[in-house]
């Protein structure tokens, strides 16, 4: 520490000591490093931090302010001039007629398509809320598979390693066996081969484990890949089948989808106000200086003339329409996947609740006595070592299998959590 910081913290240990104790007590209970982070803690990083998400809430609010823009009136046009000017003086006082003109027009679209414009951008906006909702809960579902690939990862290396020890108790015992030339050398070599390669395991599992936390780092959007907490996260309880299909209908991606079809609906009601015409209003006043002229004010009414709708109106009206049911089919799509996605990842849930639980209660606990059985008859020259080694390898796939049911029974959890989050209030 810096000698100047120093000697402020001695003067102000003489004037109150009380406070240098409490500086010091809070400097003590500062671990030396940062603690592991939570699953719960980095959901909240990636909500706040990711940048897709920052760009889609900034595109709600482009839509939410076009949504007052396009239901306003046109600006008014101002129009000045200068009318029957002669070209030989431009002499604005040299015969009647010759005058300076300042007009104004207000253009009225057909009726109501202002209202409809801005209902149908409203409904865009609210899609695209939806869509950042069911976008955040995909993130965190991405999220939750990294993470539970990278605990995966932490504890089958420790499965590994104890699988060393294991076949360490082999090794010895074949060792032993030579040693009192009751086994042969090429035991003792292929049992510690068996041991030895081992090692090749824990490095692939080390890589996967460096790549599942650098996927983790990019969606909490960290230059360093993160220290985790390394106990297995507390996922909520899926619903059963019948409450999921239930909750589909308020995914936030399913929600985008209806009101995306909403819109092109309000869409097509737009296109019919086609037929109607827009209606300008305008206003002019002359400005007349030939002496004892009168001054001249101008109005008039311009309308469109939509006399050919063949061509335009009607094609207009086909096109939204088209648009209308391309988005209905889309919602159909999009629904029936996820009643599908919702139904096979139930099913695979029991599944693999069933075979977790068999694993980790049956065939786990009757792998490790078969090993320690063979074990002890190797050793006492009843059994071969091909048959410890056998033992040996169950007891690990056994092990193994038993992580990869619990990390895909809570892969199956987090998807289910997926598929039933419903939509909130508007962000």
């Amino acid at each position: 520490m810096d000698t100047n910081i120093l000697g402020r913290f001695t003067q102000l240990a003489l004037g109150s000591n009380r406070l240098l104790a409490g500086m010091l007590l809070l400097l003590s209970a500062t671990p030396a490093g940062a603690a592991p982070l939570s699953l719960q803690s980095a959901e909240a990083i990636a909500l706040r931090q990711n940048p897709g998400l920052g760009a889609l809430t900034q595109k709600i609010a482009e839509l939410r302010h076009q949504a007052v823009a396009v239901a306003q009136l046109p600006d008014p046009h101002l129009a000045l001039g200068a009318v029957n000017a002669p070209l030989n003086s431009f002499s604005m006082n040299q015969q009647q007629m010759s005058m300076l003109s300042v007009g104004l027009s207000q253009t009225f679209p057909s009726f109501g398509k202002l209202g409809l414009e801005g209902q149908q951008a409203g409904v865009e906006a609210q899609a695209a809320a939806d869509t950042l909702r069911g976008q955040s809960a995909e993130l965190v579902l991405l999220l939750r598979r990294a993470w539970l690939q990278a605990l995966y990862a932490e504890d089958a290396m420790a499965t590994v390693r104890h699988q060393e020890q294991l076949q360490t108790e082999s090794v010895q015992a074949a060792l032993a066996l030579y040693r009192s030339a009751q086994g042969s050398q090429a035991d003792v070599l292929r049992a510690q081969l068996a041991r030895d390669s081992l090692a090749n395991d824990i490095n692939q599992l080390q890589a996967e484990q460096a790549s599942d936390l650098a996927q983790i780092a990019q969606i909490l959007d960290l230059r360093e890949p993160p220290s985790i907490e390394k106990q297995w996260p507390n996922l909520p309880p899926p619903p059963t089948l019948a409450q999921a299909e239930a909750r589909l209908s308020g995914q936030p991606l399913l929600r985008s989808a209806q009101a995306q079809t909403r819109a092109a609906q309000i869409g097509v009601q737009v296109a019919k106000r086609g037929y109607w015409p827009e209606v300008t209003v305008s206003v002019d006043y002359g400005q007349d200086f030939y002496p004892g002229s009168p001054n001249w004010l101008s109005a008039g009414v311009n309308l469109s003339l939509p006399i050919f709708p063949g061509d335009r109106q009607d094609q207009n009206i086909a096109a939204a329409r088209a648009k209308a049911l391309q988005a209905q089919y889309r919602y159909d799509d999009q629904h029936l996947a996820l009643t599908q996605q919702a139904r096979a990842t139930f099913a695979r849930y029991e599944a693999l609740k069933a075979q977790w639980e068999r694993t980790d209660r049956q065939l786990l606990p009757t792998a490790r006595d078969a090993f320690s059985a063979t074990l002890a008859a190797y050793s006492g020259g009843r059994a071969e070592l091909s048959a410890v080694l056998r033992t040996q390898k169950e007891v690990l796939d056994y092990a193994l299998t038993r992580l990869q049911y619990r990390r895909d029974l809570a892969l199956s959890a987090a998807e289910l959590d997926f598929l039933t989050t419903e939509g909130g209030t508007q962000p």
